[in-house]
């Protein structure tokens, strides 16, 4: 089993609703977040990739949701990368509740890259940096 990329955030006001449950919605703004950092952080070169054209679309998106988060909660986001094809991959994510451990969400990014507007293979520093977080055995 590949590597795990983490990203750790609060619930704050501006994330929830009247209530004080965390917006749906938001899961899907942090496996966005979660996975801009991946490329920040461990990409070799991914930032450079990324201003010199390449384009990662988000071909479909997908969170099944467990249980709420509330305000100020602390979340763990854990990324894991599986079905590395050649110019498609899949984003895996689990969000924890970091004080008990316990998962509150479960979602996929099915992204594909893309370049000078067309689909094109996956860089190779991003397919090594993939490979390296895969899931697949």
């Amino acid at each position: 089993m590949g590597k795990t990329y983490e990203y750790r955030t609060t619930v704050t006001i501006g994330d929830t609703n009247l209530l004080q449950h965390m917006y749906f919605v938001h899961f899907f703004t942090l496996q966005g977040i979660t996975r801009d950092l991946w490329v920040k952080e461990v990409v070799p070169g991914g930032m450079e990739s990324i201003k010199n054209g390449l384009v990662l679309i988000t071909r479909s998106a997908h969170c099944e949701y467990k249980k709420d988060f509330y305000l100020y909660d602390k979340v763990l986001v854990r990324m894991q990368i599986r079905n590395l094809r050649n110019a498609s991959g899949e984003l895996v994510f689990k969000f924890y509740n970091e004080a008990t451990m316990e998962l509150h969400a479960e979602g996929t990014h099915q992204i594909v890259t893309a370049k000078n507007n067309g689909i094109c293979r996956i860089p190779e520093n991003f397919r090594n940096a993939g490979m390296e977080y895969s899931i697949d055995e």
